[in-house]
């Protein structure tokens, strides 16, 4: 019997295409302190100019499966875990809603959950598997709390900068075009930053 994880010999990974792009015209921002930071399209991941600090986009759904979204922030040398409210609870998703903008034209990302532990089909380690139910589980877990006050705020700056130029259209990017993007953090989320009880 055929062992479903096998990769197929004629297999070609999708994200070999996007080595193509011409990215040379991708914007750059430098925010006041020196943090520089930019969207690598090629690898869907939001690099600066710290090689330990960026943010990462995952994302897989199929016929079978409802799917996740997720976003994971590393710094400090190791990373935080981003979602936002789901269709249900305990539902994996982070993704911006192209229809819902601020006044000044900046596309909304919500922020509702971080720092969570998730256990999902290991689909980045098997791509050319097409069926949820034929994937192994992986745990995806990273900093379950901030290790004092200061990490907690280093948190918040990076995550609301970052994503403060960004709105996932990978063709406006390409050409040039600088995009604007606000973090909308949950109320349970920013009573916890105020209480402290997402510090050790």
């Amino acid at each position: 019997m055929k062992d479903p994880l096998q990769r197929p010999d004629d297999w070609i990974d999708p994200r070999e295409r996007r080595q193509n792009l011409d990215d040379s015209k991708v914007p750059r921002y430098v925010e006041p302190d020196g943090l520089e930071h930019w969207w690598d399209v090629k690898e869907n991941v939001i690099r600066t100019n710290d090689a330990g600090t960026y943010l990462s986009f995952h994302s897989f759904y199929t016929r079978d499966y409802e799917g996740h979204s997720y976003a994971k922030l590393y710094f400090d040398g190791s990373f935080v875990t981003i979602t936002q409210e789901g269709k249900f609870p305990g539902h994996v998703s982070f993704s911006p809603n192209y229809r819902e903008k601020t006044d000044a034209g900046e596309l909304v990302w919500h922020v509702d959950h971080i720092l969570r532990e998730f256990v999902l089909p290991d689909h980045e380690s098997y791509r050319w598997v097409k069926h949820a139910d034929a994937l192994p589980k992986v745990t995806i877990s990273g900093l379950d709390l901030f290790d004092d006050c200061a990490q907690q705020d280093r948190f918040i700056y990076l995550l609301t900068t970052l994503l403060s130029r960004h709105d996932g259209v990978v063709e406006l990017a390409l050409v040039g075009k600088k995009a604007k993007g606000k973090v909308i953090f949950g109320d349970t989320l920013l009573n916890s930053f105020e209480t402290g009880e997402l510090i050790r």
